[in-house]
């Protein structure tokens, strides 16, 4: 899926609404291209991802303000990519991982809620399931699916799951 999606006709965050609290509350729906984006941000570095599929450009902004970012041959950036996310000692500073955050462990009972939800959508990953990147990656999928009775749940799940473990996750990487 590692691409630009097709732009929606719908400004970039849009909100539909689900019970909560004192009525309803709105649940933003992020433009897919920047939802893939940031997903990309923390993939692993792959070169030849990164060559078959640019990163989305950044609407409103001007080459010459656009962020740079290294290439993904960096190696210095795989190094750091290694380094925070992967393997380090003693232990890993950021494992960009939900179950982590939420059980304490891998592939934890909300990882395999989330590889069901994924499945439903015939969305296939080759990461584990609640790998940061590859949340916000089918995040995209059902933005760009529009604002579909079907997928609204599911898109305020994993949106929510995000939520409750991405505080931590950035105050490590901070």
């Amino acid at each position: 899926m590692r691409g630009q999606l097709q732009s929606q006709k719908e400004p970039p965050l849009r909100e539909h609404y689900e019970p909560g609290g004192n009525g309803l509350k709105p649940v933003p729906v992020l433009d897919p291209n920047e939802l893939l984006t940031l997903s990309r941000l923390f993939a692993y570095p792959d070169p030849v991802a990164e060559a078959e599929s640019p990163a989305p450009a950044v609407v409103g902004t001007e080459p010459a303000a656009a962020p740079s970012f290294p290439s993904a041959g960096s190696p210095s950036l795989a190094n750091e990519y290694v380094r925070l996310f992967i393997n380090a000692l003693p232990e890993v500073p950021c494992p960009p991982y939900g179950s982590v955050y939420l059980e304490g462990s891998l592939m934890s009972s909300s990882t395999v809620r989330l590889r069901r939800i994924y499945q439903a959508y015939g969305f296939d990953c080759m990461e584990m399931p609640d790998h940061l990147s590859v949340e916000l990656e089918f995040l995209a999928v059902l933005a760009a699916l529009g604002d579909q009775p079907e997928s609204r749940d599911d898109y305020a799940e994993v949106l929510d799951h995000l939520r409750a473990w991405t505080p931590e996750f950035f105050r490590r990487v901070d």
